[in-house]
């Protein structure tokens, strides 16, 4: 055999293997449209439970102050604020601003709440309030009994984006009415959690 055909049939062979190596424009770009279509199925998913994550933030950050103020007010008879407190946990964070900055908190005598700030349109709006009342109590012999308790209200907005954090219904006068959510928000408060 002569040196001429014997590379003329290796570079056939060397261009068999290259030519069987690789892949071709086609099954790259059906690879890519598998991959996004994934991607956008996932997308939403993941978002959804990062705003949870974020979201539950703000209820433990409230559900710990709520205790905090029913702890100190049975200790020393009335509420204090979110920083005297001393709960260890900051007053603002990349999610909620609590006090200062655009968090509202309002120290009564015999009611407080706390409406943090929310900086992100797309979480949930909440709202706090602890409310010291007394409530009369019917006895089996016909006596009234007057009882004082505290009741804590934890609210969250139905939905994201639905206006501007309200106040929750607390006055804590003695009426013996216990608080409530305003309108377009739900009361997710669970003693003992």
């Amino acid at each position: 055999m002569s040196t001429f055909l014997l590379l003329r049939y290796l570079r056939a062979r060397q261009r068999e293997r290259i030519g069987n190596g690789g892949f071709t424009l086609v099954e790259l770009l059906v690879v890519v449209v598998i991959i996004g279509i994934l991607a956008a199925i996932a997308l939403p998913s993941f978002l959804a439970q990062s705003a949870k994550a974020k979201q539950s933030e703000a209820q433990v950050t409230l559900n710990a102050w709520i205790k905090g103020q029913q702890l100190y007010r049975y200790e020393y008879g009335r509420f204090f604020t979110f920083t005297d407190l001393s709960l260890g946990m900051p007053t603002d964070t990349k999610t909620y601003n609590y006090v200062g900055g655009g968090g509202v908190e309002h120290v009564d005598q015999n009611f407080v709440t706390l409406t943090p700030f929310t900086k992100d349109s797309a979480l949930k709006q909440y709202s706090a309030g602890v409310e010291w009342d007394v409530l009369e109590v019917p006895l089996p012999n016909g006596l009234v009994e007057r009882q004082s308790t505290d009741a804590a209200v934890l609210c969250e907005s139905i939905a994201p984006n639905s206006g501007i954090s309200v106040t929750p219904n607390v006055n804590g006068a003695g009426d013996g009415v216990w608080p409530t959510c305003p309108g377009g928000y739900v009361n997710i408060f669970r003693p003992g959690n």
